[in-house]
């Protein structure tokens, strides 16, 4: 593993990023399955999520610390933006097997790493959604980032370099977790680049409602500025719905009073 932690480094500070991915391509630098406190995970050497695991065996430990917190045996977990599915597999732990984890993540690339992650881990109890969350549903365009950061992937284009873009279906918060049949969760994660704006405020009758307990919101302030819209209107919002926001080991939570 020490080989493959070395040239996933190597390859991690060529720039731009497309000659990292070709050049990773070249010399044939393939997956390798690793074991962390939390999990086992398939993980690629030469992108952010490896690296980190590879060498520290924890990816985002704020963030995997508020799971450890809020989520218990039985309860469940949405994973909005899940990436790879570390949180998921997390999640999943966490609740147990009569628990429920949804995961959601549109890039097609990442299905089959998703799937080896639950396999790995024994998920049974996760559902895996496709689609990319909005205010509407219908159809997009998705931008995928080169491998060495797919995390970085959305609708808005992040480099000045043209990226390749995938078609996705779009749904509605509402609608996803209506169709899962998950009527409340314990805890919601959304990390989505940008697009947590359509996320919450295009579905404002799971919040007002209060169907989801704790939220780990990753606010993008400049992705947002971008589109012209501002995060103080989703923080609001949710303080409206009767959140306050508290600050947990480093993460941002929206918590129902």
């Amino acid at each position: 593993m020490n080989a493959a932690l070395r040239l996933g480094a190597f390859l991690m500070r060529i720039r731009p990023a497309p000659l990292a991915a070709l050049l990773k391509r070249l010399l044939r630098v393939e997956r390798i399955e690793i074991v962390t406190p939390d999990g086992r995970f398939w993980v690629d050497p030469a992108s952010y999520l490896g690296q980190e695991l590879m060498r520290h065996q924890v990816y985002e430990p704020t963030m995997l610390g508020a799971l450890k917190e809020y989520l218990r045996p039985g309860g469940v977990f949405v994973d909005l933006g899940a990436n790879e599915g570390y949180f998921s597999v997390v999640g999943a732990r966490l609740v147990g097997s009569q628990g429920r984890v949804l995961t959601i993540e549109p890039q097609r690339r990442l299905e089959p790493v998703l799937r080896r992650n639950f396999v790995l881990n024994r998920c049974d109890q996760v559902t895996l959604v496709t689609v990319a969350i909005s205010d509407r549903p219908g159809s997009g365009r998705l931008n995928l980032t080169p491998s060495p950061n797919n995390g970085a992937s959305g609708f808005l284009a992040p480099t000045r370099y043209p990226l390749f873009r995938q078609p996705v279906a779009l749904a509605t918060l509402t609608q996803v977790l209506g169709e899962a049949g998950i009527a409340r969760c314990d805890m919601m994660k959304i990390d989505i680049e940008g697009w947590e704006y359509e996320a919450v405020l295009g579905s404002r009758e799971v919040f007002t409602a209060r169907r989801v307990r704790t939220l780990a919101l990753e606010l993008h302030p400049h992705l947002l500025a971008l589109r012209g819209f501002d995060s103080g209107a989703i923080t609001q919002f949710l303080a409206a719905c009767g959140y306050h926001e508290v600050n947990s080991r480093g993460q941002t939570l929206f918590i129902l009073d």
